[in-house]
């Protein structure tokens, strides 16, 4: 039966949903379009697919078309039209992908900081409380408090020199404590003081 349909039958026999149209329309159409579409997609397995799709397609619209030349401009169109369709579609998925790793590594890159950051203020506030307590109050008041040597000269009843003694002692210490874990040049280290307190 099947070397009985052509495209002149193939119509009346597809509208009344006969097998033998179907099996014309796949032996005859099926490999011209997966070409076609391996053309615009370069991909086999989506190429079989947007075919597939489209013969689901005509089979549930196979009532609807009234005339041979309809039936096959449907299925280059939807074939056509389905291939563009999946293009964009996988370039908003590699867009998306790009985009998501993008701010995965981003965000990899700002946890790592933030986590390096929070160890060091951890280690820099055990390394100020271990101080000795009129160091660790002069260093407080001079890098917490921004108080300028003079002030915490008169605040403590302590010489401008012993203060700046003090600093000088404190930081020494701190770039001792610190430099081993760190590897960091005590201005850095200095910089993170403004969020210890």
């Amino acid at each position: 039966m099947i070397s009985a349909v052509n495209d002149h039958n193939c119509l009346l026999l597809l509208k009344t949903n006969e097998n033998a149209a179907w099996q014309y329309l796949i032996r005859i159409y099926f490999p011209v379009l997966f070409r076609f579409a391996h053309k615009i997609l370069k991909d086999e397995g989506n190429a079989e697919d947007v075919v597939s799709d489209v013969f689901v397609k005509l089979w549930q619209q196979h009532a609807d078309f009234d005339d041979w030349h309809q039936v096959k401009k449907y299925l280059y169109t939807a074939t056509r039209n389905s291939c563009l369709n999946a293009l964009r579609s996988k370039q908003r998925e590699k867009a998306r992908h790009e985009s998501f790793a993008n701010a995965y590594v981003q965000n990899e890159d700002v946890l790592g900081n933030e986590i390096l950051y929070s160890e060091i203020l951890a280690e820099t506030r055990k390394a100020v409380y271990e101080l000795p307590p009129k160091m660790r109050e002069v260093f407080i008041l001079a890098y917490f408090k921004k108080m300028t040597n003079e002030e915490i000269a008169v605040y403590l009843n302590l010489s401008n020199q012993t203060v700046r003694n003090q600093k000088a002692t404190a930081l020494a210490m701190l770039r001792k404590s610190l430099q081993p874990k760190f590897s960091l040049p005590v201005l850095a280290i200095a910089l993170t003081l403004k969020d210890l307190c």
